[in-house]
This record gives C-alpha cells, structure tokens and sequence, in this order.
C-alpha cells in the first residue's frame, strides 16, 4: 500500500467517526422513544397529567404551553377542553394493543403457512400462495375499510381483521427461508437419521427463522399502527368514547384552521413511533451485517 493510499484509508475512517458516533446517539433516541410510547402504553392513565377525559368548556382549544386553574396545558386543549397530552398518553394504550395484538395474530397466521407451503410444497404451496397473491393484488387500505364496513368498527372488529392484511407477507417470507432451510446441510442429515417432520420443523427450521420473524414483527407492528391510525381517521376504525392516536386527528381535522395542534401534535406522536421502530430494525441490520 502506497503513502497516499493509506493517507485516504486514515483520512476516511477519520472522518466516518463522527457519523458512526451521531447513529450510535440516535439509535438511542429512537429505543427512548418507543420506551416512553411502551410505558404509556402499560401504566396507561397513571402518568397522564389530568383526567383524559374530564372536559373542560371555558378551556376550549387553548395553545399549547396555555395554563388555566388546572395547571399547565403542555400541549394545549381540544374542543371540550380536554388536556391533550393527556389523551396521546392514554391513546398510547388502545393504538398499541390494537397493533401489537394485530401482529402477534398475523404472525401466527403467517407463520404456520409459510412453513407448511415452503417445506410440504405441492398442492398446500399452490393454494395458500395463489391465495395470499389474490389478497396482495387488491390495495391493502382499501382491503381494511371492506372488512371493517363488512362486521362494523369496534376494538375487537380492528384486532381481529387487521392480521388480514400482515400474514401474506409473512408467509411469503416464511416460505422462501423455509425452502432454503429444507435443502440445507443440517436438515438433510436430520432426516437421515429419522427425524419427523415435526421435529424438523419446530427444531430445526422453525428456531432458524427467529431472526426473520422477529424482523418481520417490527415492519408489521409499524404498517398495522398506520393501519389503525387511518381506519380510526376514516371513522371505520376506534369509536368515541375510546381513544386512540388516529382518532385525536380524526377529531382536530375540523379545528385545523385554528388549532393545529389538535392534529400535528398526535400525529408527530404517530409518526415519530413508526419511524422509531424502523430505524432501530435498520440499525439492528447494519450491525448484523458490520
């Protein structure tokens, strides 16, 4: 290597630090803030400031930063005058049961085809993928509003037909790592020596799929709480009094012209979590790789 080479090699790596030490601080930005949006999600109203739902009229779309009798309004008031910080800590709850009980269910779902597609093959393969293209080809949101205006929006409506839209890609994924794995070394001599299929599957299959299926979970958790938040936007989703972060903004559209803060504020909230949880997932593939 040539004196001038090794300078550029020195000069490069000089100047990636900085870089590699502002990721390594935002990688810890974005776990905070999914922590904070988990614990709001456990403790639910416990570490809200007020009575989410307690209205207070003469308080009425007041800025945020605004102080009444009550207190300080961090975040203002809606039209009821309703604290605002309030509602987001307890939507956080709602918006994150919905989508993370959603995803858990597709997972399942997605799972248990993919593996039967990708290692039985035949007939199981042909049905479940032609089924799971015939599901992709139609607009997934528009697919969601269907089902919901099918069985009417509720809670328990949204947990149940939100995995519709998550498992093809899931066992899409699922099926291809598991037609590798069937062909790879340690399966090949498992079956020599008399495994079952169950065993193949649950031991040896299933347990080399953890990696994909936990990055899977992390890219449906964050579609299914966009997912959520534009039903409840659309009014297919959540109903009052039940709140969740899509229905605050379905709520501020009306006062937009004069308190914007009813519709940014929770949907900053909506997207800072989804945008967290994907840039840990890239982090956690960019260290995987280095």
């Amino acid at each position: 290597m040539t004196p001038t080479s090794t300078t550029t090699t020195t000069t490069t790596t000089t100047a990636r630090r900085p870089f590699a030490a502002l990721r390594g601080r935002l990688w810890w930005l974005w776990a905070g803030v999914l922590a904070v949006v988990l614990l709001w999600a456990v403790t639910g109203d416990l570490l809200a400031p007020y009575d989410p739902m307690a209205q207070s009229p003469q308080d009425r779309l007041l800025p945020p930063g605004a102080r009444t009798d009550a207190g300080l309004h961090l975040l203002g008031t809606d039209q009821l005058g309703r604290d605002l910080f309030s509602q987001i800590i307890g939507g956080a709850r709602l918006t994150v049961v919905i989508a993370l009980s959603a995803t858990l269910i597709a997972l399942a779902i997605g799972t248990v085809i993919g593996l039967c597609a990708g290692f039985y093959g035949g007939a199981v393969d042909r049905i479940t993928m032609r089924l799971s293209e015939a599901q992709t080809a139609m607009p997934m949101f528009l697919f969601a509003i269907l089902l919901v205006a099918a069985v009417g929006p509720s809670v328990t409506n949204l947990i149940l037909l939100l995995p519709a839209l998550g498992w093809p890609t899931v066992a899409r994924v699922v099926r291809a790592e598991t037609q590798r794995l069937r062909a790879s070394p340690f399966v090949l001599g498992a079956v020599a020596l008399g495994a079952s299929d169950r065993q193949l599957l649950v031991t040896h299959v299933l347990r080399n799929l953890a990696p994909q299926i936990g990055v899977l979970f992390v890219i449906e958790l964050g579609q299914l709480v966009l997912a959520e938040a534009g039903l409840s936007f659309l009014g297919a989703g959540v109903q009052e009094p039940d709140v969740t972060w899509g229905l605050l903004i379905a709520s501020g559209r009306d006062y937009l012209a004069v308190a914007w803060w009813l519709t940014i504020l929770p949907g900053l909230f909506l997207a800072a979590t989804v945008l967290a949880s994907n840039m840990l997932l890239r982090e956690r593939e960019r260290r995987t790789v280095a």
